[in-house]
Order: C-alpha cells, then structure tokens, then sequence
C-alpha cells in the first residue's frame, strides 16, 4: 500500500489540473415481492410511534455500500438520540438494487421515509414530494457544501434545490505498475495517442494475453462514456443550457476512439458484459494494464502496485483532461409524500440530525469507511488532515464535472445510451448511429 501512496502523490503533484459513484461495491438483499414491500411500508411506519411514545422519530432509508455502513449508521444514530432525548431514529439500510423500489413502495404508500439516501431528486420534484433544501437544511451546512455539489443538485425548471450532495468519488487512470515496468513504459499516458502507443507495446510484449485497456458499456459503468471519451475530446452530456447533446460531432469521435481500441483487440472482449468489478480483479491478477475507475479502487486491492494518471484527453481538441464526480444525493419528503405535514419540531429534528451527521470528525469516519471523498468542506479538510495521502482527490473536487443527474429524464436517457452502445459493440450500430439513436429518443 505505501508503494501505491508514494506513486500516487508523487504523480499528483505534477498534474496541472484533475477533475472527477456512486461506489458499487455493495451487498444486495433480495428483490421483495410487491406483497412483502406493502407489509414492509406499514410496519415501518406503525410500530415506530408506538416504540417511542411521544418522541419525535425521523426515519432514514439508506443504501449499503459496504459491510461497514450499517454498523456505522446505527452507531450515529444512537449518538444523535443520546445527545437529543426526545427524537429517536429509524434506520433502514437496503442493498442499491432494491433501495430505489423500496422508497417507490413507501412512496406510493404516502408512507414515504424523512430521509432518504438514494435514487435521484428529479424522480420526485415534478410532483412535489420534496423539501427544498433551504426550509430543512440549516444555512451554515448548506455553506459547507462544495457549491458545484450542491448545483449539481439544483432543479432545472425553478432553481431550486432538493437535495444535499451525501458523499462522492472522482474517476482516475489507474495503470498496472507491474505491466508497464516489463513492457518499458514510465508514465501513465497523458494523450489518446500516448494511450494508441501503450496499447500497441503491451500488446506486441503478450501476445495478447494481457487487455492493455478496459471499457464499460454495461448498466453498471455504461454511461460514463461520454464522460470519459466525450468530455475528454471537447464534448458532453448537455451544453450551457441543460440541451442533450449526446449526438455531437466531438461524442461521436470519442466513442469512435474507444470503438478503435476495441476493434484492435487492446480491450477486454466483451464490453457489453464486463464490469468495472470485474476488470479490477483482471487488473489485480495483472491481466490488465490500463483502467479507468473510482477512487476507492487503490483501497480494494492495497497488494497491488498503481500508476495513477489523469483520464486521458485528445489533444487535438482539449488541453487538459476533464475527470468525472460521482455524488450520492440525500433528499428530505415533506408532508405530501408522508400523509401529513410535519411538526415544526419534527422539521427542527431532521435539520439538527443532518448537522450532526455531517459533522466534520464524524463525517470524515463514514468517508474512511468506504474509501470515498467527503461533499463537505470541512469534511474534506479534515480528510486531509487524518489521511494525506487522500489530499490530491480533495484538491480536486471543487472543479469535479457531474452526470445531468438534475434532468427528469436523466435515468431514460442514460438507459437508451448504454443500450445503443451495446449495438454499437455488437457491430449493430455505428458510433454516430448508436449515438443519434439515443438524441432522437430524446427528441
């Protein structure tokens, strides 16, 4: 591990400028069946008043990221009662295959949790199930917030926002320090065509037996092509006005680009089926030279040796690399969603738990726990304090670029992209073709 660290710091110094989810690395439960969500739905909400007489209670439905998670938040929870009697805390952690039905059924129960961490705010704002962030949050936390964080959160329509950024992770190039060390390469490639080289050597040195580079088109990662082959040749998701530009001359060149490695045979064969999570296992039994993903990836395999390096870029049309930010959002239902206008006293308890929540020293342990990066500024700089060798991710998650995770239709389109990418390794579909397919279903 103190191998990766060095490298890591050393090679972040030099990096003129590296901007960056929602971590996947979770256990599931299996899916309820709509008999058992219902039963679930009115339990949660009924047995809760009678364990705790007349106090206050704040339910909070979370996702699992970890085997770490729950044991952590329940201990928070037990902090936060100890030290306000009167307001207890429900918690219920659900596996992130199950958690977007969950609040779906509790939802549509008008049975809906007080906090909820998961899913997206656009899902629920049109129909006004949301609290804006500034009648339930307390203004010195909303300061605290990174603000391309919050505004990543900010609806399109009225401005507004509905939910407060819970934690991140940034994007990096991560090369094999084993393979480039045999094949003779020093540093991770900057440029498409340093990428070109690389591939072309590690290739020729094992006969192909080792991928030199990783793609994603599956439903996990899929949709980060554009922010990785789009964004890192002057494209992107939408232009200054929150249009889709998915079909745009510079996207359709990147995914040309990565079509390219594919068809030379420098990536793993089946990017329609592989996943990040399984190209980090090929990387950790050096099978792999070259992977784009998260920054908790070094923490997974800390035996492995890493060369860390900015997601490379065309020069032709960029002159610096653009890293993608994943955030994970925590949004507050008001009374529409819950059968009932809460007290102002119940809003006054949920207010003081997200203060304690993101409390610096007890935020900053969540973080460490999952091998994620703080939404806080404070959190980040105590990160940096704790754990230095995490400063250079915190340098740079100010200038973070996010998904349109605010647009209504974001999950749509964002399922049309990667289904059309499928097409596109199968040999169905073009680049342009595969990514006009997706603009035209926008409309």
């Amino acid at each position: 591990m103190k191998k990766v660290l060095a490298l890591f710091l050393a090679l972040m110094m030099v990096l003129s400028l590296f901007t960056a989810c929602a971590k996947q690395e979770t256990t599931t439960t299996a899916e309820p069946t709509p008999a058992e969500t219902e039963t679930e739905a009115e339990q949660t909400t009924e047995e809760a008043p009678a364990a705790s007489g007349e106090d206050i209670v704040i339910n909070f439905l979370g996702a699992q990221y970890s085997d770490k998670t729950e044991p952590y938040l329940k201990q928070v929870c037990a902090d936060f009662e100890a030290a306000n009697p009167g307001i207890k805390v429900n918690l219920e952690i659900v596996g992130w295959d199950n958690i977007s039905s969950r609040a779906t059924a509790l939802v549509g129960a008008g049975q809906a949790p007080d906090i909820y961490n998961g899913g997206s705010a656009s899902e629920y704002v049109p129909d006004g199930l949301l609290y804006n962030v500034k009648d339930i949050v307390s203004e010195e936390l909303q300061a605290d917030f990174y603000p391309s964080f919050l505004d990543n959160n900010r609806d399109i329509d009225d401005g507004e926002v509905y939910a407060v950024p819970y934690l991140a992770s940034v994007r990096a190039l991560y090369c094999n320090a084993k393979i480039f060390k045999e094949v003779g390469i020093e540093n991770p490639p900057k440029t498409w065509t340093e990428v070109e080289e690389a591939c072309q050597k590690i290739n020729d040195f094992y006969n192909g037996d080792v991928y030199a580079w990783g793609i994603d088109a599956t439903t996990t990662e899929g949709q980060t092509m554009v922010a990785y082959y789009g964004w890192s040749n002057g494209g992107g998701y939408v232009d200054d006005d929150f249009n889709y530009t998915i079909n745009c001359d510079a996207n359709v060149e990147g995914y040309e680009w990565a079509y390219k490695l594919y068809e030379n045979g420098w990536t793993n064969k089946n990017p329609s089926m592989e996943t990040r999570d399984d190209m980090q296992k090929l990387f950790a039994e050096n099978k792999m030279a070259m992977l784009v993903t998260a920054c908790f990836f070094p923490a997974l395999y800390p035996d492995t040796e890493m060369l860390i390096g900015e997601i490379p870029y065309n020069d032709a049309n960029c002159s610096s690399s653009s890293t993608l930010g994943v955030q994970d959002g925590l949004m507050m239902f008001n009374g529409s969603a819950k059968g009932g206008e809460d007290s102002p006293e119940k809003k006054e308890a949920i207010k003081k738990f997200l203060d304690f929540f993101f409390d610096a020293d007890r935020y900053v342990q969540f973080m460490i726990n999952e091998g994620l990066l703080p939404s806080t500024q404070s959190g980040a700089k105590r990160l940096a304090e704790i754990a230095p060798e995490q400063a250079a991710y915190i340098d740079i998650l100010a200038g973070a670029k996010f998904y349109a995770r605010n647009l209504v239709d974001w999950r749509d389109v964002m399922a049309n992209l990667i289904a059309n990418e499928q097409e596109m390794f199968a040999g169905n579909m073009t680049a342009k073709e595969a990514l006009d397919a997706t603009q035209a279903e926008i409309g």
